[in-house]
């Protein structure tokens, strides 16, 4: 059971570590985009980046638990953890899409 749990939570921290890679390409771009458009865009985009940033570290928060849970604990933890993974990839979706037409 202890190899399961390690390659989940390892599993787990490399997707992660791959979103904030994609995020911060991206983050940039849009960034960057965002001085041609109007307020109104911009707002929104900004409600999404905060709220892919709050997701990201719930998610963060999750992985850690994970990673010092016991046995018993984390099977339990694991569907939450799938859930957050869950939100956290259509934050980043929704986020990075925001611009394109």
């Amino acid at each position: 059971m202890v190899d399961k749990k390690e390659a989940f939570v390892e599993q787990l921290k490399k997707k992660y570590d791959h979103l904030n890679y994609l995020w911060n390409i991206e983050r940039n771009k849009l960034e960057a985009g965002a001085q041609h458009e109007s307020a109104e865009v911009i707002k929104k985009f900004e409600e999404k980046r905060e709220r892919f940033r709050n997701l990201r570290g719930d998610m963060k928060a999750k992985i850690k638990a994970l990673d010092l849970a016991g046995e018993s604990a984390w099977g339990d933890m694991k569907d939450g953890a799938e859930e957050a993974w869950k939100a956290l990839a259509e934050a980043f979706e929704k986020a990075s899409s925001h611009f394109k037409k």
